[in-house]
C-alpha cells in the first residue's frame, strides 16, 4: 500500500526507554499531566500545618522538595512566601523547561538534574519539611531493594516532624493478573493511550502510545516495569523506614480513600 493511498496509518515510532519517551513528548507534557488547583491548595495548607509546628519565636522557612519534579509546574506554583523549594529529576530536558519557568526574584527555588536513588548523597539530612513523590512516579522503580532505600531516604532527609506525601495510581483497584486499561489523557492537539500488561514476576509491563493529531504515533518500547505498590505495601515500606503515621486520602481534596478510588495519596510522618 502507498503512502499516498487513503486510510494509510504510518508505524507508530517505538521509543526504547522512559526517560527517552519523556522527552519525545516534553512539548505536550504539561498539557497531558496538569497540576489542578487542588494540589496546591493541599501543599499549602500542610506548610500551614508545618509552620504550627514552631511555637517558639518566627518560623522559619519551610523546605519542600518534589521528587520526579517534570517540568517543575507544582513547584513553580508553590513558589513564594515561607516556602523554600528544591525540585529534582532525572530528565535533563525537564530539568531546563523547569529552570526556564522559574519566576523572577524567586531565590529560594531551585532544580537539579538528579536521580532519586541518588538524592541523600547530595541533599542535606534533615533539612525537608515536606517532600511529595508525586503523578504515580514511584512505582516505577519497579524493585525492592530501591524502594526500601528510597523510604529510608526520604526518611533522612526529613526534619523532625515533616511529612512524606506519595501520590500513585489506586492499585488496590488494579488486577495482578489480566491487561489493564488506564484512563486516557487528552488535550486538544493529542491523546495519552496507556495500559498495563501483566508480567510473570509480578509486575506490570507498561503500555503506552501518544497519538498525534495528524495520525502520528510515538510508543513506548514494551519492557518497561512498574511495581503495584498497594496502600498496604506503601504503609509497610513506611514503617520498616522508620515511619510511624500514615493517612489515606482519595484525592487532594482529602476526599476519603476506598478500594475503587481511581488515586490514592499515602501522608506519612
Amino acid at each position: 500500500m502507498s503512502i499516498g493511498m487513503s486510510g494509510y496509518q504510518p508505524p507508530p515510532q517505538i521509543i526504547e526507554t522512559l526517560q527517552e519517551y519523556y522527552s519525545a513528548i516534553l512539548e505536550y507534557y504539561d498539557e497531558l499531566f496538569p497540576v489542578d488547583e487542588s494540589v496546591v491548595s493541599f501543599f499549602r495548607a500542610l506548610q500551614e500545618e508545618q509552620k504550627a509546628l514552631f511555637t517558639e519565636g518566627r518560623a522559619p522557612l519551610i523546605r519542600f522538595l518534589g521528587i520526579g519534579c517534570a517540568t517543575g509546574t507544582l513547584e513553580n506554583k508553590l513558589a513564594g512566601v515561607g516556602l523554600d523549594i528544591t525540585g529534582i529529576d532525572r530528565n535533563p530536558e525537564m530539568i531546563e523547561t523547569a529552570k526556564r519557568r522559574m519566576k523572577r526574584g524567586f531565590s529560594t527555588t531551585r532544580f537539579f538534574e538528579m536521580a532519586t536513588l541518588d538524592m541523600v548523597r547530595y541533599l542535606k539530612k534533615g533539612s525537608f519539611n515536606i517532600i511529595a513523590c508525586l503523578d504515580n512516579t514511584l512505582p516505577y522503580l519497579a524493585d525492592e531493594t530501591l524502594l526500601r532505600k528510597f523510604f529510608h531516604d526520604a526518611r533522612e532527609l526529613l526534619a523532625p516532624g515533616g511529612k512524606l506525601v506519595i501520590h500513585t495510581l489506586n492499585y488496590d483497584s488494579i488486577p495482578l493478573t489480566k491487561p489493564s486499561r488506564l484512563p486516557d489523557r487528552s488535550s486538544v492537539r493529542v491523546t495519552l493511550k496507556q495500559g498495563y500488561l501483566p508480567d510473570p514476576d509480578g509486575a506490570f509491563l507498561l503500555d503506552a502510545t501518544l497519538e498525534l493529531g495528524n495520525g502520528r504515533k510515538i510508543a513506548l518500547q514494551k519492557g518497561t516495569k512498574v511495581l503495584p505498590l498497594t496502600t498496604g505495601k506503601v504503609e509497610a515500606l513506611a514503617r520498616e523506614a522508620g515511619f510511624s503515621a500514615c493517612a489515606l486520602a482519595g484525592s487532594f481534596s482529602r476526599d476519603p480513600w476506598s478500594p475503587d478510588r481511581a488515586e490514592s495519596i499515602i501522608i506519612l510522618g
